[in-house]
């Protein structure tokens, strides 16, 4: 659908409200005063019709010289004519102050009140009110005659013209008005419309700083704001992608290039002796471990951004502790660093076992890695009755508070020189940021007042319906 579309339908059906509105406004006002105008004749008409009948009832005789008697002595000066006729429909008495000719729907009329019953026409033709009212007239109940009541009202006709015409001109103003209001309504909102459009188009050509300056605080408003919401996520994610990007080429590039260096030299020096050609392939060896070890820890990073939650099970955290404690052992031992660990049980969560001894491996790992010699590492599992808890109190290094809260970012290095040297990737605490996260857990980092870190890891416990859900 094209804006200018959009904006016409919007128009359009603006239009189309003000015209059935204005068709109501100009049809029902006049029909309702006419109805109104016609139950008031009919009232009125019909009494004094009954009451110059009542008072003719009292002739032993229905004839010209009585019934002028009668209506002299009444008042029928607001009556255009009276009319009386005998049995037969023969008139017998007629007052005029108009000329008056009557008609099919008249004489229909009169013939009812000959037959005993009340009658009443009203019309409203060219703004005149039209009414004729005939009552019978009853002597020893039998119908001697009826008389008949004719009113031309142009008064009240003048009225229900006025009132159509002023309400023509108040419709023609409105109208004028609607189109005008319409136009600018459609206008201004095919206009934020378009401003969205442009922005969606801008972003998708790349342009991912682009923000709507937002206005109002109606439906477009919050779509403005969920754009410019959804842009600063596409930017940070598109900031960390190039990162990303940029970081694993320089970490493939450097065990490639080591292992080209190193290859070259070999190739181009024919005099190299046994000794000298084993330390290079041994080299060339651990730059391609690197090499494979970064490798495999880009392709878990992508496993875990596209995981899905189909992999769940029941995992016992302590069992998958101690099975990666067991590994670490020997590690721990070769560095002269003092490995203990306190497992609780019952601490079963829903995730991916492998998933789970990779955390606590990286961590502990990392804890061994980077302490001093003779240092030692504590890990302990715990069920507070919500989650499990695990925690891995280490003596090293630590980290400076500056670095603590960018070391889950991806590549992230606090001493680049140290951690190649240990052979670390920058990888392996998103690996445990993003799997605890996947499985509803939180984990964090501390500098101890003793002395090194304390890494914490929470999972919320299994149940049968789900991971356990706190208030």
């Amino acid at each position: 659908m094209t804006i200018f579309g959009l904006r016409t339908k919007f128009f359009l059906t603006y239009v189309a409200i003000v015209a059935v509105a204005l068709v109501i406004l100009n049809i029902y006002p006049p029909i309702q005063s006419r109805e109104l105008v016609f139950v008031s004749k009919r009232t009125s008409l019909m009494a004094q019709a009954a009451t110059i009948g009542n008072s003719l009832e009292a002739l032993e005789k229905v004839s010209y010289d009585g019934v002028k008697q009668v209506v002299d002595l009444l008042d029928t000066s607001g009556l255009t004519d009276v009319t009386v006729v005998n049995p037969e429909g023969r008139e017998i008495y007629f007052e005029s102050g108009l000329s008056h000719t009557g008609g099919e729907e008249e004489s229909r009329v009169i013939s009812l009140a000959l037959e005993g019953k009340n009658s009443f026409l009203s019309t409203f033709d060219d703004g005149v009110f039209y009414s004729y009212a005939c009552v019978p007239i009853m002597s020893r109940s039998m119908v001697v005659g009826a008389v008949c009541v004719y009113e031309r009202d142009t008064e009240q006709g003048d009225i229900i013209i006025g009132l159509r015409d002023d309400m023509l001109k108040i419709s023609v103003a409105v109208c004028f008005l609607a189109l005008v209001l319409s136009l600018i309504f459609s206008g201004t909102i095919s206009y934020r419309i378009r401003r969205v459009l442009d922005a969606i188009q801008t972003v998708r050509e790349g342009e991912y700083n682009y923000r709507i300056n937002v206005r109002g605080h109606d439906e477009l408003a919050r779509l403005s704001e969920e754009f410019n919401s959804l842009t600063d996520r596409l930017q940070s994610n598109e900031e960390i992608r190039r990162r990303f990007v940029a970081d694993a080429s320089h970490e493939l590039k450097t065990p490639l290039a080591s292992i080209r260096l190193l290859s070259d030299s070999i190739v181009q020096n024919e005099n190299m002796d046994r000794k000298t050609m084993l330390e290079f392939v041994n080299d060339i060896g651990g730059e391609a471990e690197r090499l494979a070890h970064t490798t495999e820890e880009l392709l878990t990073l992508t496993r875990l951004d596209n995981a899905s939650e189909s992999g769940r099970v029941a995992v016992d955290v302590g069992q998958m502790a101690s099975r990666a404690m067991r590994v670490l052992l020997p590690i721990a031992a070769e560095k002269g660093v003092t490995l203990s660990f306190t497992l609780a049980e019952n601490c079963v969560i829903s995730a991916a076992e492998d998933d789970i001894y990779r955390v606590v491996l990286n961590v502990v790992e990392n804890a061994i890695k980077y302490n001093y010699d003779d240092g030692s590492v504590n890990v302990t599992l715990e069920n507070d009755g919500e989650n499990a808890v695990l925690m891995v109190d280490d003596t090293g290094f630590g980290i400076p508070e500056e670095d603590l809260p960018h070391i889950f970012d991806r590549f992230y290095r606090v001493d680049k020189a140290r951690s190649r040297e240990m052979g670390g990737s920058g990888l392996g605490l998103s690996i445990v940021y993003s799997i605890v996260r996947s499985f509803d857990g939180d984990v964090t980092a501390v500098n101890r007042e003793e002395g090194g870190m304390r890494f914490t890891i929470t999972f919320p416990l299994y149940s049968e319906s789900g991971p356990e859900q706190t208030a």
